[in-house]
């Protein structure tokens, strides 16, 4: 099971890095945080075509939408002032980059182990992993 969850999140995350640093256009980076606007949905999208090669389609969909709702930075902030106290100043900026791609990549290993254990047990075809062991 760790070994298959470990490749899940190493895939996963390249992947996610893909979509997030090269796929994303100017155009989904400034109207991502508002989920009436369709940027957002179309980079989620992006994010589960992508992962849904190496994880069943309903698990890269789940992230893809876990995606979206992260995006809107509402997870984010909250975190960042009620937990880590994070006061405006010039790292700010830095700071919710860094903890934006961390909290996809726990999103993601937390799919990784969640498909990798449902494989385990004997999934069906809906909930089969993409990446297969040896």
């Amino acid at each position: 099971m760790m070994e298959q969850a470990t490749q899940l999140f190493v895939w996963g995350s390249l992947l996610h890095l893909v979509a997030d640093w090269l796929l994303q256009t100017e155009w989904m980076t400034r109207h991502k945080t508002n989920l009436r606007h369709p940027a957002g949905w179309v980079h989620g999208g992006v994010h589960a075509l992508l992962l849904s090669a190496v994880f069943p389609w309903g698990a890269a969909l789940a992230v893809g939408v876990i995606h979206v709702i992260v995006d809107t930075r509402v997870p984010l902030r909250w975190w960042l002032r009620h937990y880590k106290r994070l006061s405006d100043g010039p790292h700010r900026l830095t700071v919710e980059i860094w903890a934006d791609q961390v909290l996809h990549l726990v999103i993601i290993a937390l799919a990784a182990l969640i498909v990798a254990d449902v494989g385990a047990a004997g999934a069906n075809p809906l909930t089969s992993p993409g990446v297969q062991g040896p």
